[in-house]
Order: C-alpha cells, then sequence, then structure tokens
C-alpha cells in the first residue's frame, strides 16, 4: 500500500516537472495571467507584503472562498485539507479542537502548537495549543472571507510571534468591488439550517465598506436527538482611502456567539494483522459517520463549581463569545518609506462540554470497587429505560467534562516601518517592527467521572448499585451516571486558573531585490513575560448529591505563582532566482522558537517564587527542569520551484518544495493516554522530518483542476515521566505517531455554458501509526453541482462524502476487543450527507 502511494505521489511531482520545462523556452516577456495559480498575488500573510507569490523565496498557497465553500468542510480544520504541508484529521466536528500539525511536525498533546491562526494578518488566540482553548474554536470560516493563505516555515518564524511552523490567515473581503449575496443552506438528509450573507462596496468615492457573517442552528450530520448547534457570527469593516492615494485606514469589527459540536469518537470493527489495521467498518449500533455519544438523555448535567455548589450545566460542546475591534494603519510617506500598522482589542470567553469516549466491558465494572462499595447492579439512569437494569456487553466509561473559559481576551498590536533604497545594482528593502500582544487564559476545570450506554442513539446514563440495591434503590453509588465531581484525572485538573502572557518583539528584514534574483534575512527578538497563578486539587471529599455522596476534588491543592519570562531569537534566510518571468527557484533555512505556555502549569516546573525551575535545582530540589522545555525550536530547511505556463491551450502553475526539519517538544499530559497510562506525565519529545509539497492549477477555459500533496517521512523520539519515573519512551528514533506519510486534494470543477458548474473533491491520506498499530488510509469525494437558472439566482447541491466510505484517518486511541473482528476506537468522517443551497446574487 505505502509503495502504491509513493508511486502516486512521484508521479505527480514528475508531472509538476514536466510542467515547467516549456517555460525554460518561453520569451520572458510573455505575460503572467492571474488564474495560473494568483502567482501574481501579492503575498500579505507573514511577509513584507510587497512581493507575489512567484518573487517569494517562501512556501505559500492560498485557497479562495469559493474553493473552501464547494468543499463543504465538516470542521474548521478541514480546510486546511486543501493546504500543502498542513496535515489534520479534520475529524473532530465544527466545534472545533483539532491536532493541527505541518510539514511532519507532529502534535504532542493536542491543538497547533507550531501553527498560528490569523484574521487579517492578526492572531486571534496567542498560542495555538492553549488547553481547552485551541485557536480552531475562534476562527471559523464565513463570507467575509475571500480567501485563505498560508506560509509554512521561512517569514512565518520572523513575521510572527509562536509560528514557526505555519501561519494560516484568513483574509477579509474589504469592498473593493460592490456586491454580495444572501444564501439559505439547509441539510437535506439531516436536520441543520444556515443563513450565510455578505454586501460591501463604497460609500464615497474614498470609503469602502463589507458586512457579512452566517445563523446556524440545528442537530447537525450526527444527530444527538437535540440541537447541538447554535451560533452567529457577524464581522464588518470599513475602508477610508487617502485622498493621495498613498494609503488607507480601517476598521474591523466582529461579534460571534457559537456553539457547536466537538466529535469524540466512535467505536468500529476491523481485522487487526501483523500490526496492521484493516477492514475498518461501523460497530453495532454506533456508526460513528452519523451517530453521536451525544445524546438527548444527557443535555445537562451536575459539576461541583468554583463557588462550592453543585451547578447543572448544558452539555452543549464547544462554545465561544466574541468582542473584537480592530484598526489597519498604512501610508507611504514617500516612493522610499511606508508604515504599517495592526491593530486588535479583543473580548473573548466560551466553554467546552462533552463526552468524551472510552470503552470497557460491563463485566468489568460489576464486582468492581466505586466509592468504597461494590458493584453489583448497572441500571440506566435515563431515557425510557430508566430504572432497569443494563445488559449490554460495553459500556462508555469515560469522562463528562464542562471547562469554563472565564477570559482569553487579548490586545495586539504589529508596527512595521520599512525603507526602500536603489543601489545601482539591486533595490534594498529595510524593514523594523514591533510585536506586542497581552493574551489572558482564565479557566477553571470540571471533569466527571460518568458513566453511560455504549450506543450512538442518545446513549443513556448509567447508574451504578451495591448489593443492597437489587430489592430497592437506597444504596445507589451514582447520581445521573457520575461517580465523582472533578476528580477523574486525579489533582492535576481540578484546576483553576488565571494567567497572562506578555509577548514582545522587534523583528527586522533586510531584502535585496533585482530583476535576476532577491536575497532576504530577517531575525525576531522574542520576549515572553508569565504571571498568574494556578491552583491544582486537593483531597477528595464527599459531596450530597440529591441522597448519594459524590466523592469531588475542587481547587484548594497546591498553588503555582507564574512570574518568570524569557527570550530567544528566531531568524531565517532565504534566496530566489527568476530564472524567467514564468519560472522562480528559491531556498532556505530558518530556525524559529515556540513558547510553551499553560501546558507547563501544574507540573512541577516552579519554584515558590514563581521562576522556573532549572536543572541544578531539578536535580537539588527534586523540581522538573522547567527553563529547558519552555521554548521550543524548528529548524527547518527548504528548496523549491515555482512555473506557471501555457500547456495545450489551457494555463498551468505549480509550486514544488523539498523540506527537512527538526525540533525538540516538552509538555504536561494530564490525561490517559497511551504514552501517557494513568493521566499526568511529562513528555519529552524529539522530532525530525523530510519531504516535499506539491500544489498545481491547470485551467483549460470552462475547466479548473487543483491539486496539492504533501509527502513526509516523520520520525520522533521521546520519553513520558510520572513522579519521576519512565512510563514510556524510546532511546531511538522511530515513526512518528498520527502522521501520515502523504496526505493530498485534488479538484476540478467544469462550468457548463454558465448555467451550471459541477465540481468534484477527492481527499485522502496514507496510513498513520499510534505506537503499536497501523491505522489505513482513505479518500473521500465529495461533489457539488451549482445550477443558474435565472440571472443572480444559484441552487446548490452538495454531497459530502459521496461513497459514505469509512475513514477513521488514523485517529485511534486502541483495541478495546481482541479477535476477528476486534474492536477499536476513532473518530470517522462523516458519513454521505446531503446539503442544498439557495442563494441570491445583488
Amino acid at each position: 500500500m505505502r509503495k502504491a502511494y509513493l508511486r502516486t505521489f512521484a508521479s505527480a511531482a514528475t508531472l509538476g516537472l514536466a510542467l515547467a520545462a516549456p517555460a525554460m523556452a518561453q520569451d520572458e516577456s510573455a505575460p503572467a495571467e492571474e488564474e495560473a495559480g494568483m502567482l501574481d498575488e501579492i503575498v500579505v500573510t507573514a511577509s513584507g507584503r510587497d512581493q507575489t507569490k512567484i518573487e517569494s523565496s517562501i512556501s505559500v498557497t492560498s485557497v479562495s472562498a469559493q474553493m473552501i465553500q464547494d468543499f463543504q468542510p465538516s470542521s474548521e480544520a478541514e480546510v486546511f485539507k486543501l493546504l500543502p504541508g498542513i496535515q489534520v484529521p479534520g475529524t473532530s466536528g465544527p466545534g472545533g479542537n483539532s491536532n493541527i500539525a505541518v510539514r511532519g511536525l507532529p502534535v504532542a498533546t493536542g491543538g497547533a502548537p507550531f501553527v498560528q491562526l490569523q484574521e487579517d494578518g492578526l492572531p486571534v488566540v496567542l498560542f495555538g495549543d492553549i488547553q481547552f482553548g485551541n485557536n480552531d474554536y475562534f476562527t471559523k470560516f464565513d463570507p467575509t472571507v475571500a480567501n485563505v493563505e498560508a506560509v509554512r516555515g521561512g517569514s512565518a518564524t520572523t513575521f510572527a510571534s509562536q509560528a514557526p511552523g505555519a501561519v494560516i490567515n484568513y483574509i477579509s473581503n474589504y469592498g473593493r468591488e460592490e456586491g454580495g449575496y444572501v444564501e439559505l443552506k439547509k441539510g437535506i438528509d439531516y436536520n441543520e439550517t444556515q443563513l450565510n450573507f455578505r454586501y460591501g462596496g463604497s460609500l464615497t468615492d474614498s470609503m469602502n465598506f463589507h458586512v457579512g457573517g452566517f445563523f446556524k442552528k440545528g442537530r447537525g450530520p450526527l444527530d444527538a436527538g437535540y440541537n447541538t448547534s447554535e451560533s452567529l457570527q457577524v464581522k464588518a469593516n470599513l475602508t477610508k482611502e487617502f485622498d493621495d492615494g498613498k494609503g488607507y485606514f480601517r476598521l474591523l469589527f466582529k461579534y460571534a456567539d457559537t456553539q457547536e459540536p466537538n466529535y469524540t469518537g466512535a467505536p468500529a470493527l476491523a481485522r487487526i494483522s501483523g500490526g496492521k489495521v484493516t477492514s475498518v467498518g461501523p460497530w453495532p449500533g454506533f456508526d460513528g459517520r452519523k451517530d453521536t455519544n451525544y445524546s438527548k438523555y444527557n443535555q445537562s448535567f451536575l459539576i461541583y463549581n468554583r463557588d462550592g455548589n453543585l451547578e447543572r450545566v448544558d452539555m452543549d460542546g464547544i462554545t465561544t463569545k466574541q468582542k473584537s475591534i480592530g484598526g489597519q494603519f498604512h501610508y507611504e510617506f514617500s516612493d522610499n518609506f511606508t508604515v504599517d500598522n495592526n491593530f486588535r482589542w479583543s473580548d473573548i470567553s466560551g466553554g467546552f462540554a462533552s463526552p468524551f469516549l472510552g470503552v470497557a466491558t460491563r463485566a468489568s465494572v460489576l464486582g468492581s470497587t466505586v466509592n468504597g462499595r461494590t458493584v453489583a447492579a448497572i441500571r440506566y439512569a435515563s431515557g425510557p429505560n430508566a430504572g432497569q437494569l443494563y445488559t449490554g456487553q460495553y459500556v462508555d466509561n469515560n469522562v463528562n467534562v464542562k471547562t469554563n473559559i472565564r477570559d482569553l481576551g487579548s490586545l495586539v498590536n504589529d508596527l512595521t516601518l520599512a525603507g526602500k533604497f536603489d543601489t545601482g545594482f539591486a533595490e534594498l528593502t529595510a524593514r523594523v517592527g514591533y510585536f506586542y500582544m497581552d493574551q489572558d487564559i482564565a479557566m477553571d476545570w470540571h471533569v466527571n467521572k460518568s458513566l453511560r450506554e455504549l450506543s450512538g442513539n442518545s446513549p443513556s446514563q448509567l447508574d451504578l448499585y451495591d448489593s443492597a440495591t437489587l430489592t430497592g434503590v437506597a444504596n445507589k453509588i451514582t447520581q445521573e451516571g457520575i461517580s465523582g465531581y472533578n476528580n477523574n484525572w486525579g489533582s492535576c485538573c481540578a484546576r483553576d486558573y488565571d494567567l497572562s502572557y506578555t509577548n514582545t518583539a522587534p523583528y527586522m528584514q533586510l531584502v535585496l531585490d533585482n530583476d535576476d534574483f532577491n536575497l532576504d534575512g530577517s531575525v525576531r527578538f522574542e520576549r515572553v513575560k508569565a504571571a498568574g497563578y494556578t491552583i491544582g486539587g486537593g483531597s477528595e471529599f464527599n459531596i450530597n448529591s440529591n441522597g448519594v455522596l459524590i466523592p469531588t476534588m475542587t481547587a484548594n491543592g497546591a498553588r503555582e505563582i507564574l512570574d518568570y519570562s524569557r527570550s530567544y531569537t528566531s531568524w531565517t534566510v532565504g534566496g530566489l532566482w527568476k530564472v524567467s518571468p514564468d519560472l522562480s527557484l528559491f531556498g532556505r533555512t530558518s530556525k524559529g522558537g515556540r513558547f510553551n505556555s499553560d501546558r507547563q502549569t501544574v507540573s512541577g516546573k516552579f519554584n515558590a517564587d514563581g521562576s522556573l525551575c532549572t536543572r541544578a535545582q531539578a536535580t537539588a530540589l527534586a523540581c522538573t527542569d522547567g527553563v529547558t522545555p519552555s521554548v521550543d525550536f524548528v529548524t527547518q530547511h527548504e528548496i523549491g520551484v515555482k512555473n506557471r505556463g501555457s500547456i495545450g491551450g489551457g494555463r498551468y502553475s505549480v509550486e514544488f518544495t523539498l523540506l527537512k526539519g527538526d525540533f525538540k517538544r516538552s509538555d504536561f499530559e494530564p490525561t490517559t493516554t497511551g504514552i501517557c497510562p494513568g493521566g499526568g506525565c511529562v513528555i519529552d519529545n524529539s522530532f525530525k522530518t523530510k519531504g516535499a509539497e506539491f500544489f498545481a492549477t491547470l485551467n483549460f477555459g470552462d475547466f479548473n483542476f487543483i491539486a496539492n500533496a504533501t509527502y513526509t517521512k516523520a520520525k520522533q523520539k521521546f520519553t513520558s515521566t510520572r513522579n519521576g519515573t519512565q512510563v514510556a519512551g524510546s532511546a531511538n528514533f522511530g515513526r512518528a505517531l498520527g502522521i501520515p506519510d502523504l496526505s493530498y486534494s485534488l479538484t476540478g470543477s467544469y462550468d457548463f455554458a454558465d448555467i451550471a458548474t459541477l465540481g468534484v473533491t477527492a481527499v485522502g491520506q496514507s496510513g498513520t501509526f499510534d505506537g503499536t498499530l497501523e491505522y489505513p488510509g482513505k479518500t473521500v469525494f465529495n461533489t457539488n453541482l451549482k445550477v443558474r437558472p435565472m440571472e443572480n439566482l444559484e441552487l446548490g447541491l452538495n454531497v459530502y462524502n459521496l461513497f459514505n466510505t469509512y475513514d477513521a484517518r488514523g485517529n485511534g486511541v486502541g483495541v478495546f476487543q481482541t479477535g476477528t473482528p476486534a474492536g477499536i476506537t476513532g473518530t470517522p468522517v462523516i458519513g454521505q450527507t446531503f446539503t442544498g443551497s439557495l442563494r441570491f446574487s445583488f
């Protein structure tokens, strides 16, 4: 199987290089059309904003809003499947919480540690892997987005903080062209309705505006029996062009109130032989393509809150509340000097409430000791079978978790001054900038020990009883299926914290550019100041929950004070040879750092005065070295080619990059995972990767084709410790976990005489490895049909997962049933769904 994928990738690369050959013989004065991969577009993300893509010695790709809409991604992160270099399962659902890797830089404990998501050039949250606050919670694709641009490596290292892997920038429509639309989208075979809208244009000769957003409500493709989606987002901007044509001032506004589910997995049947998983399919009664462990019988649950009371909270997935206002200023003082300033203030809060999935046998629960008593019976706690004995073979024994995101607000500003000078043989551009961002992180966690039936049809919570309850209900052990409040992951995770991180970064760049080449180098001097406190859980105590004593933890345990700072330097150097107007070759090397923020807390890495424990102190005081892993560094080397031209009466573009990288990373993992049995591990990782990125476009009149592929050989070695004892690890490099060797997307569309457009997208990847088993790769096909029966009116039909493929994308979390077939868990791609749309443009 792997050889077949390699042959496919090699063929694609060979085609790209073959396409490049004709351009060598072209006349240098031949025009370069924009549709050829949009290589004439100015790069606006993590760059100096004055070079086109074909003349930039960085790996940068844009995808249009229309392409994303036609793809109909099932999650925010699945948008990134359309971008080379970004490796993400994309199965976590519309709420977010995805693991976003880049260029073979794996995700050790969750989130997007090396990838920054931006809106109009600024991060929405500073760190991509905030615990229960990943960056894909807060950035949602909507009708106001004109295109999504991604820079991998290179200048992402020095023009952005905390982004040595990549910057992905959602660029707004600024109303330069008048027009808009209203669109109604409706699930045909599922319950969901969404209203999209946007409009923009001129207010005066020198002022433009744009406003848009969406309203969404419904149960979604995975029907829980109640509305799990209920979201509103509106964004607007107003641009004033200066009369002299030398600049502009822009105001940007955003309001969002979102509620979307986070899919946490499903059981599946599979065959396992020789360490390979094959024939993955749905579990009887729980088909992860259309079922979920969200349930109408578990729409709310009790937690023990930070005020010391039992509180009923909604099982409402990932929720966000956002208000932001920003300003952009650009002015050219002369032909030589320019100033740019980008500012945003954000007020962000929200929450995370989800039933995690875990599988255990009913037999393992019966006879076990829970809360000091022996379990003799399991009964339905809710639903039509409430009170009856539960006789299923398996139970779902993972947590009901509620995290209150009290504050993720921020203030960010990025100022850049640029000067251009003619040296006689080349133009020299010098830039200096200063970045400032203050990021608050205040949360409290509530992770309840929970038990429910293993079912995809509104599973009921399950209550436990001791032997005295076979004839009565006097000695119930649990309440509403909960056997513990806040104590599922031990004292680490009944936590409460209020932290702030202030990131300041002066940076500078020099660019030497002429008709034949450009050379550039840039450096960024980061300083991050951490302050605040964290409080872990204390000793257990019992709470009377409607007559049942439930063991409980609260954040009254060990307190950490944070009062430290780290300074580090990131840099990049690159060069590009302009072989012709349609062909360029580039090379680049970079080293960038990312600050390890809240994932360092509650792990024994801090001294009593708030400073980080050093290696010397770790030996003398039995604390854990916090200085060494507080900044993770990534080194990358890349060479590439960019080419466009004509072929057979059509236009094409090709971008191909070879890359190599290595990095180290350390995190504290509070939960139980395969590399952290029992939870509470410090995970130290070393990684190295090499591979290639490929992006190509082809246009023949009414036919358009876009292909991207990422090939990596990612390797890792890691050690995990709990209470100073190694519990897992390897002294040698082995295959990296969760990273496919090959991932790709292919998109084709054909326009039938401006009356109808038919499009097909294929998204797939090769197999992945979880440390023990190799999971198969699959390809999922999506189609879209747009019909325009009259001017300004468009009818649409999107089919996601056309062939209803069961594609778990390798994100399984272990085997719970041996034999043939075996039982495994994972989060598959949503199954075949039909969505209709009606759009009126004006």
